[in-house]
């Protein structure tokens, strides 16, 4: 049986996705062409892939045959580019990394390190917003290497590495908590949060309020910009929930002050290095991995206040 590879391309985006309409977004393109397709697919291999249901469409079990059957194809493309790139001893082949925009500025250095050592290995860095969707970036192939913000514990996903990295309580210098060191959930949602539209803070935020029984006012500036987000906090009495490393200008500049939250769940926060598990890996990603690896320890040095800049000491001295 030849399957026609644009339409198991498309089954693969529904599959992942679990709705043709994310699907389509994903791969920018109509939904109903996406409809069609899978319609072409199943009536070539005899057997329907999708089932409706309230929250997307499921896979039926022949979806997860196939779904196999596109992963092996994948692996074994890999695996020949593996074995003719070590004929060639690194000198051809391509990385895909997803990262977020506020830890790429300081891997800059870790890359172009990289690409002196190897000039014709092409880099594509994405910058996405939310380590979920960069988790979906590892499992669906579409990225090579993946740092987020969590280390996921799931059974596709392999953490090459990790550092602690604790969710701070961000505040302007002249706030009323800037002088405190450490605050309580409720202390800092008593003031106006902002908080990103969509992503791992927001729901962890939710996730506490709702289990300290906390009713959370309506967002003050929702945004998923981490630039406009730290704005917010040095130029209002509001409050951002994020990793004092993200801030680390703004906070040597005197602007922001970083607060430990005392909750276990943003002091467990991690920066982590993940690929997918059971993916076979090209010699020159596994050498860009170390590379990433031996300079994770930036991440856990905390930031310090200018003493220039500001009298104020820096509230979250352990916080990173």
């Amino acid at each position: 049986m030849i399957i026609n590879q644009q339409r198991l391309r498309y089954f693969h985006a529904v599959y992942t996705h679990g709705k043709i309409c994310e699907a389509a977004d994903y791969l920018n393109t109509d939904a109903s062409v996406i409809t069609r397709q899978i319609k072409i697919l199943e009536g070539e291999i005899g057997h329907k892939l999708f089932k409706r249901g309230q929250r997307g469409v499921a896979p039926t079990n022949v979806a997860e045959l196939l779904f196999k059957y596109h992963r092996k194809i994948c692996e074994a493309e890999i695996a020949l580019e593996i074995s003719l790139q070590e004929l060639h001893s690194m000198q051809r082949g391509s990385i895909r990394i997803a990262i977020p925009s506020a830890f790429l500025s300081v891997l800059m250095r870790v890359f172009d390190d990289f690409r002196l050592r190897h000039p014709t290995v092409y880099l594509h860095i994405e910058e996405i917003f939310e380590s979920t969707k960069i988790i979906d970036q590892i499992l669906s192939d579409t990225s090579d290497i993946g740092i987020a913000d969590i280390c996921p514990e799931a059974p596709d996903i392999h953490c090459y590495a990790s550092v602690p990295l604790p969710l701070t309580l961000l505040v302007s210098r002249n706030h009323p908590l800037a002088s405190k060191c450490k605050v309580t959930f409720a202390e800092a949602v008593s003031y106006p949060v902002s908080l990103p539209a969509t992503g791992m803070i927001l729901q962890t935020v939710h996730a506490i309020a709702e289990s300290e029984k906390i009713q959370l006012c309506l967002s003050a500036f929702v945004s998923n910009s981490t630039t406009a987000r730290k704005i917010f906090a040095a130029t209002s009495p509001g409050v951002v929930f994020m990793s004092a490393f993200s801030a680390r200008e703004e906070i040597k500049a005197g602007e922001l002050i970083a607060l430990e939250v005392d909750h276990p769940v943003f002091q467990s926060s991690k920066m982590a290095l993940i690929t997918r598990r059971g993916k076979p890996l090209l010699p020159a990603t596994d050498q860009l991995l170390k590379l990433l690896r031996a300079e994770l320890s930036i991440f856990t040095s905390p930031p310090k206040m200018d003493s220039q800049a500001s009298a104020i000491q820096f509230g979250a001295s352990n916080a990173e």
